[in-house]
């Protein structure tokens, strides 16, 4: 057989339909390889479980990641910010008695104009008030303890009173020194018309203290504050001042002999107005606790006040009635002091006033008179300012009882339990009004002061009197010949205190005797 022919033979037994193979040799086939399918399958399966518990922890972890951020987003910077936040709030809070001071300037149009309710305020009837207390300038509806603040005509300058009153701390604002004080003898180095004659009037600069205590309360009670008011910050100043010149032990400035406790008083009474139409701040909390303990200290057990610091058994009545409203200023504040001081003041000036005629004396012993003596005056003024033409202590007195008295259990000038003694008082200053007159000896700014607010509180005809004869002596003798000049505003310092006073101290004491209309609400109404 050739070569092809071979070829020929192998293709025919290779020929595929006749070695077909068949199912049953086919499922033969697989049954003899299912143990190695069955590993396979099984081995990717377990493959795939693998992969897909990696893939899910994967997953898991991803998910966690910003949950670990955002506890990380607030980092310290961002802490910081919030505390900050939260001193701004607390100084928000201390600046609150704008609110307050706001509703008083609404009392005062509504209350205080001489062309509503009672013209010359000599109700009978008590101030209608259920807010009634026993603190300095009590009272509530009608402009709260301290009166309606901001003066008759909404403090713009709508009456005479209140002209003079706003010039008047015009004057005192330019005199104000840069340090915040007001300087008893060189005030004039702060006048504002270098062309113009320098203001004269130097007081004593022992008595820079109490003389800024007392611009200050002319400012407050015309309602300018540390917070509110055309000139809040001259009033800002001046209580700075006064904190900062204070000692730790609570005294203001340095002690000055005689009137290291006027001083005291004077500038207790400012700060204490100030801390109390801040709302309180707590700011002054501390120093008004401390000047506060040092009047408390001053006192004689048992007894009123002198001069000194240390109490020696001495007592007179003009010191004694400062202290009796710096300490009524202390309660105003919810300052806890001695109701027994209260009492010695009481006992003090019963101990020194004529059965008879109602006059308080001055002091005990040499240069004091004794009970029912007369006010002391310089030596040098014995005979330019005779005594006879004051009742100052007379006035003290009695605008201090007014101010002790007991509104719970007295509703009225009559049911008071010394109310004969009140009224003999009332009755003796009253027959001496206020009138300038430097021939005859009569200016008493002092005694002004004390009986203007004495008579305000007793009211009646008496109080329509006085406040004529107080209108007509202050408003023309105000300093009134060039607006443009360093006196204009400013009430020169005559009397027998002008040389230790000085124009600071006439100026602004006869301001706050115009403010008496508003200054103080009433204790029980006028009679």
């Amino acid at each position: 057989m050739t070569e092809f022919q071979n070829d020929y033979t192998d293709y025919e037994y290779h020929r595929p339909w006749e070695h077909e193979t068949s199912f049953n040799d086919v499922l033969a086939e697989q049954l003899r390889r299912a143990p190695y399918v069955i590993a396979s399958i099984a081995l990717h399966a377990l493959i795939f479980l693998i992969v897909a518990g990696i893939m899910i922890l994967k997953g898991s972890n991803k998910h966690e990641v910003p949950q670990f951020v955002a506890a990380q987003a607030e980092p310290p910077p961002e802490v910081e910010e919030e505390e900050e936040i939260i001193e701004e709030v607390v100084e928000e809070i201390i600046e609150e008695p704008v609110i307050q001071e706001t509703e008083l300037e609404e009392v005062v149009e509504q209350e205080t104009l001489e062309e509503t309710g009672d013209p010359d305020m000599n109700a009978d009837a008590a101030f209608d008030s259920d807010a009634w207390n026993n603190d300095v300038g009590l009272g509530g509806g009608a402009g709260g303890k301290y009166g309606g603040r901001g003066g008759r005509g909404g403090g713009k300058g709508g009456t005479a009173q209140e002209k003079a009153v706003l010039d008047a701390l015009k004057w005192l604002k330019d005199h104000q020194s840069p340090g915040g004080f007001w300087d008893a003898d060189q005030f004039m180095y702060n006048d504002i018309y270098e062309d113009k004659e320098p203001s004269t009037g130097a007081g004593n600069p022992v008595n820079d203290v109490g003389l800024t205590g007392l611009a200050l309360l002319a400012f407050l009670g015309n309602n300018h504050t540390l917070t509110k008011g055309t000139y809040k910050n001259v009033v800002k100043d001046g209580i700075t001042w006064l904190t900062d010149v204070q000692q730790d032990s609570g005294l203001f400035g340095d002690e000055a002999g005689n009137s290291t406790l006027y001083n005291q008083s004077i500038a207790t009474m400012a700060l204490g107005e100030a801390y109390y139409f801040s709302g309180q701040s707590p700011l002054f909390k501390k120093p008004m606790t401390k000047a506060v303990n040092v009047i408390v200290n001053a006192r004689n057990p048992y007894g009123a006040w002198r001069y000194d610091l240390e109490p020696n058994g001495d007592s007179d009545s003009s010191i004694t009635g400062w202290m009796v409203f710096a300490l009524k200023t202390a309660e105003d504040n919810k300052i806890a002091i001695d109701k027994g001081a209260f009492d010695g003041a009481e006992v003090w000036f019963d101990s020194m006033q004529d059965k008879n005629t109602g006059r308080v004396g001055y002091a005990w012993g040499e240069g004091g008179g004794g009970p029912g003596s007369l006010p002391s005056r310089p030596p040098q003024y014995l005979d330019k300012f005779p005594a006879e033409k004051s009742e100052s202590l007379t006035a003290v007195a009695l605008l201090s009882r007014i101010f002790m008295t007991d509104h719970d259990k007295v509703k009225k000038w009559s049911d008071h339990p010394n109310y004969d003694m009140l009224k003999k008082q009332a009755d003796l200053i009253s027959s001496k009004p206020p009138r300038w007159d430097e021939n005859d000896g009569s200016i008493d700014m002092y005694y002004w002061y004390y009986g203007t607010f004495a008579m305000n509180q007793w009211g009646g005809s008496q109080w329509k009197d006085w406040k004529k004869a107080i209108e007509t002596a202050l408003i023309p003798s105000q300093r009134r010949e060039d607006a443009e000049d360093n006196f204009f505003g400013s009430w020169d310092p005559a009397g027998p205190w002008g040389d230790e006073g000085g124009r600071v101290y006439s100026t602004a004491i006869c301001a706050l005797m115009l403010e008496v209309y508003y200054r103080y609400a009433q204790v029980l109404g006028a009679r």
